[in-house]
């Protein structure tokens, strides 16, 4: 059974759209979004209707938890508060009441695999940053909190796969937003039972992303990092 992960998606319907089309022609019907569904893009109903669609598994990022309620922007940047704003103001009270049934963590087991996923870390779901360069010993000590042969975590935006002791650490990076200077959309296939995981990239239509994001009025900045993959 392989599943398609996916992170970070950020309101980015184009980019949704063109995972979807790549995963069916491979035969994937499984998808677990490691939360930040929304934020930064133009199109977050769009993404969460079609994400629920697909009866996708979506856990909440700090993101879709202080899209519905505005009650911390101060720990976010000046462009990720105006997109805040923005994606409070147009979520159709559905999606927000949808979001707010969002958990921190999921888990299930897959042939035999304990799978654990989470927006941040076991530690922190929502907020901490696990990078690739995080030391065996510190990923590790992750896994044994989560109990799992497979942990998957977002958040940064940047995507890696890591072997530890014989199991699993995977971040599919960001489908909506990479900054691993790669523009392409990022999602990760795992295949439990085997205990692998691999990086794949899709090209989608960024030019449509950007140009929804500066007609709904938010800083072209977020527009103009797509293209860079920063």
């Amino acid at each position: 059974m392989r599943i398609a992960i996916i992170s970070d998606i950020h309101s980015n319907l184009e980019a949704v759209e063109a995972m979807l089309k790549e995963i069916k022609l491979q035969r994937i019907k499984i998808i677990w979004a490691a939360g930040d569904i929304v934020g930064y893009g133009a199109n977050p109903n769009e993404v969460i209707n079609l994400l629920r669609k697909e009866n996708a598994v979506m856990i909440k990022g700090d993101h879709d938890h202080e899209a519905v309620k505005l009650n911390e922007l101060s720990w976010f940047n000046e462009y990720a508060q105006k997109a805040l704003i923005y994606t409070n103001k147009v979520l159709t009270d559905e999606n927000k009441a949808f979001l707010k049934t969002l958990k921190d963590i999921h888990d299930d087991t897959i042939d035999n695999r304990k799978i654990v996923m989470v927006h941040g870390s076991p530690k922190d779901p929502l907020h901490e940053y696990v990078y690739a360069k995080t030391t065996d010993e510190k990923l590790l000590t992750m896994l044994n909190k989560a109990k799992s042969n497979i942990l998957i975590m977002g958040h940064t935006h940047q995507p890696f796969v890591r072997r530890i002791t014989g199991r699993l650490i995977v971040n599919p990076g960001s489908l909506g937003q990479p900054r691993d200077y790669s523009p392409d959309a990022e999602y990760c296939i795992l295949d439990p039972k085997y205990m692998q995981a691999t990086i794949h990239r899709v090209k989608y239509d960024i030019e449509t992303a950007a140009k929804k994001i500066i007609t709904a009025g938010l800083p072209h900045y977020l527009a103009d990092r797509l293209f860079n993959g920063r």
